[in-house]
């Protein structure tokens, strides 16, 4: 698992994946037909000749920060980038990627101290927090760091108990991961693009864009979805579970009515339980009301691509330090190379 290791812990919030992007090549050197590279920045690595084309994406950016002012002091405000939930920020370390010099950081507030008792029993919210760095204003303006520098949240990947993970930006560099692995081991029977989109956490565009160049008979979205395997969540909510494999999802999208998101195609998620049950991996099932992949963009790309989406389960998504099972992702590897290596029945 370094390779999740790695990718887990390189920066890259929506439009700055470029690290992500040189691990991905360099790993991927060597086992592929060709790898290119678009003026978006999306990563395209083809595999295979056939009469299909099978776009398959994993997306390589992580929510995060960016700065919006520096005060007289030093002191860093910031906005967000991706949906960060406020509650999830306050104390985190970060690491500021200023041009000439990164620099580590921590998010403060004012202390409780000295809060008003209104204010105690409050949400903090992100528009009065800052990001300390140490350093001066003039300091920051020498190190490169100026409106529009890309902040990430300092994490590095811990092994858990029971086979479990916890990282930074599981989703989607486990994604990553698993598109990487499935690229170098499977032997295709189909053309296989693997498209390793940017900018999904800020509305799928990466997506949007490859889909229309890439032309696919099949799209599918690799990412991660809600475990609801904890306290404080009903099974009904989130039925989802480490360690139960890799999930389908049915449809996604909006909680009131899922609007704007994916109805995956019926006879892409035959194919996907059929391949499952041939190669004896289980997996489970899922309509997620509150978020969307980049498969809805990949089905509404020209003139409509029967889609659907491969999601991993993960706890405390969003927040920084993700969950996952080693088994999942596994079990999900395996299933692409099953996708890679037998022929679309429609």
């Amino acid at each position: 698992m370094e390779l999740l290791r790695k990718v887990s812990e390189a920066p890259g919030i929506s439009g700055f994946e470029y690290g992500i992007a040189e691990i991905i090549k360099k790993e991927l050197e060597g086992h592929t037909d060709k790898i290119e590279e678009d003026a978006f920045g999306n990563l395209y690595v083809h595999k295979g000749k056939g009469p299909k084309t099978i776009m398959i994406t994993a997306h390589t950016d992580e929510i995060g920060l960016i700065v919006k002012h520096i005060d007289e002091k030093g002191f860093i405000r910031f906005a967000k980038v991706g949906g960060v939930p406020d509650h999830v920020l306050l104390g985190q370390r970060v690491q500021v990627h200023g041009k000439n010099k990164k620099l580590s950081g921590t998010i403060g507030c004012k202390a409780i101290h000295v809060m008003k008792e209104d204010e105690r029993k409050q949400l903090v919210t992100y528009d009065k927090m800052f990001v300390d760095t140490g350093a001066t204003k003039d300091q920051l303006t020498k190190y490169g760091v100026r409106v529009g520098t890309p902040i990430t949240i300092e994490r590095g990947v811990t092994e858990l108990e029971n086979g479990l993970i916890v990282g930074r930006a599981m989703d989607d560099r486990a994604g990553c991961y698993m598109l990487i692995e499935a690229l170098k081991n499977a032997n295709p029977v189909n053309r296989i693009v693997g498209v390793f989109t940017v900018q999904e956490e800020v509305g799928l565009r990466g997506a949007t864009v490859s889909s229309f160049s890439v032309r696919p008979d099949v799209g599918i979205a690799i990412d991660t979805t809600i475990a609801g395997d904890h306290p404080e969540i009903g099974e009904s909510e989130a039925p989802i579970k480490l360690g139960s494999g890799p999930t389908l999802v049915v449809a996604d999208g909006r909680r009131d009515s899922l609007g704007g998101g994916l109805i995956a195609n019926p006879l892409v998620i035959q194919w996907l339980t059929d391949l499952a049950e041939k190669s004896n991996i289980k997996c489970q099932f899922e309509v997620l009301e509150g978020g969307t992949t980049d498969a809805t963009a990949i089905q509404l790309s020209r003139e409509g691509v029967p889609s659907g989406c491969i999601a991993i389960p993960a706890r405390y998504v969003h927040s920084f330090s993700e969950v996952v099972s080693k088994n999942d992702i596994e079990s999900g590897v395996r299933l692409l190379v099953s996708i890679m290596e037998n022929p679309v029945p429609f």
